[in-house]
């Protein structure tokens, strides 16, 4: 009998499931919603989406260690979820699930707002409780809620750039410290407005993490 499986993390995206496709499956826009900058990042999607993808057009992905990414389009909307094998190792909390949550409100932001430009980011991670991470979050001004889950929290900031805060422990609570991170999404800034939201989010970030030990 085959092993069961756990829809894990579903979003509906206001954007064809051609466009859907196109995102997940042409490398050269995948850098524009998955993950963050790092170094590895481009050998990264190509051993995830590429090397170890077998799509099957126009509605399915399947994807190494037993995930399937699936569409499900009805018109000018798509519903999009990845399916998991069920978490091992007794986590209370599947970072897995978790990332692909984010990606997915990444792609979403791209496909429903169209930000022109080559998307660049900042990411930051420690250790603090949920409610010291949302503090940095919020200490940026108001912002548009993007999305809110038990764990994650994203927002659209008064310059168009989405910044996401997720933790290993519930976001509400403010006694346990768990992993924490940030990522900034900005689309089409130079390099001396990257250096300054890094620096910026830095600090912030900083304060947070620094409150937690």
């Amino acid at each position: 009998m085959a092993e069961a499986r756990t829809t894990a993390v579903e979003t509906t995206v206001a954007a064809t499931a051609e466009r859907v496709w196109s995102a997940l499956t042409e490398p050269g826009r995948i850098s524009q919603w998955f993950g963050w900058e790092h170094e590895g990042l481009a050998d990264e999607i190509r051993f995830i989406f590429v090397d170890h993808a077998r799509p099957t057009p126009p509605d399915r992905i399947g994807m190494a260690g037993g995930q399937e990414i699936q569409l499900v389009g009805d018109g000018d909307r798509t519903r999009l979820r990845v399916v998991l094998p069920p978490p091992g190792g007794g986590e209370p909390w599947d970072a897995i699930a978790e990332g692909w949550r984010t990606f997915f409100e990444q792609l979403r932001f791209l496909l429903e707002r169209r930000p022109s430009g080559r998307r660049r980011t900042v990411h930051l991670t420690g250790a603090a409780t949920g409610a010291q991470a949302l503090a940095a979050l919020d200490a940026a001004g108001p912002a548009e809620r993007w999305h809110d889950s038990p764990r994650q929290r994203i927002v659209v900031d008064a310059g168009g750039r989405l910044i996401g805060v997720a933790a290993g422990a519930p976001l509400g609570s403010s006694a346990d410290v768990s992993p924490v991170s940030l990522t900034v999404s900005a689309y089409g800034v130079d390099e001396a407005e990257l250096d300054r939201l890094r620096r910026e989010w830095s600090d912030r970030w900083q304060a947070a993490v620094a409150a937690a030990g």
